[in-house]
């Protein structure tokens, strides 16, 4: 699938010297927004499909990992905006503070951080320089332009290229979060132990179907495709709740889809919930 290389981000400026912090830019131009003509379980808040002109961005390849999201609390602690960035007494968050050092639970540095808030996710994307992604940024990124997929690799339902409910890949019979290493079905089978499809986006990003919800920047509206801007549309300017993309390990193959929209209050912080962020081109 296309990739521009040009674009990869790299490293960012914050200490953490993983491999899961790449960016890819997404370039001007137009897409359609909303359910497929093709999709037969739409939801009527993702309707009307409508043209979106989007200004060029950079998006994470993966969703940001436990590993990093620990730099950042050591960084900054676990206060964002007034709120908990992360729910550290969770019983299902792996990330863990010790002698005032938090550090990813073994075995799970490269699983999707979760449990974590929307200013938690806002607080650490703005850290490393950027911002979360608009929800139409995330769904272009999902689905691309000219290809407007149901699902980020196609319009046809793959079983062992996302991580959903009942997925049968390794980490499904553990304890919750089930999530699996972010960019684990990339079409490899792993040394034998599972064999995966490729279940990249158009624009190489890894996991927009399935292994966490992803928070986008967007305030939640039923109706805002009614009227929503036709270019870079960021959402109503009020609400009570924040825009959530993707579908996540908890869900079944419909709540995967590119164009499904969900929501939660922005101090919500659940098990298969995380993010990934985006950047400005200046």
């Amino acid at each position: 699938m296309p990739v521009d290389d040009s674009a990869n981000m790299g490293d960012d400026d914050t200490g953490d010297d993983d491999d899961y912090n790449d960016q890819v830019l997404i370039p001007a131009g137009n897409f359609w927004m909303g359910c497929e003509p093709e999709d037969d379980e739409c939801d009527s808040n993702e309707s009307p499909r409508h043209e979106v002109y989007l200004s060029a961005y950079y998006i994470d390849v993966y969703e940001v990992t436990n590993e990093r999201y620990a730099a950042f609390l050591n960084a900054n602690g676990n206060e964002c905006d007034g709120y908990e960035c992360a729910d550290e007494d969770s019983l299902y968050i792996r990330v863990h503070e010790s002698g005032g050092v938090w550090s990813a639970d073994t075995g799970y540095e490269d699983h999707p951080m979760v449990d974590v808030s929307w200013y938690g996710a806002r607080s650490f994307c703005e850290w490393t320089g950027g911002r979360l992604p608009t929800e139409a940024e995330w769904e272009k990124a999902a689905k691309g332009a000219g290809e407007h997929y149901i699902y980020p690799w196609g319009d046809t339902w793959i079983a062992n290229a996302a991580n959903y409910s009942y997925s049968g890949d390794p980490w499904d019979d553990e304890v919750w979060p089930k999530t699996t290493p972010v960019g684990y079905f990339d079409g490899s089978d792993h040394g034998g132990t599972y064999q995966t499809a490729d279940g990249r986006s158009p624009y190489g990003l890894h996991d927009m179907a399935g292994n966490v919800w992803e928070w986008v920047n967007d305030w939640y509206d039923y109706d805002y495709y009614d009227d929503s801007p036709s270019v870079d549309p960021t959402g109503p300017a009020t609400g009570s709740s924040r825009v959530l993309r993707g579908g996540s390990w908890d869900d079944d193959p419909g709540d995967v889809r590119a164009s499904l929209r969900s929501r939660l209050s922005p101090t919500n912080r659940r098990s298969n919930l995380g993010f990934r962020c985006s950047r400005d081109l200046n």
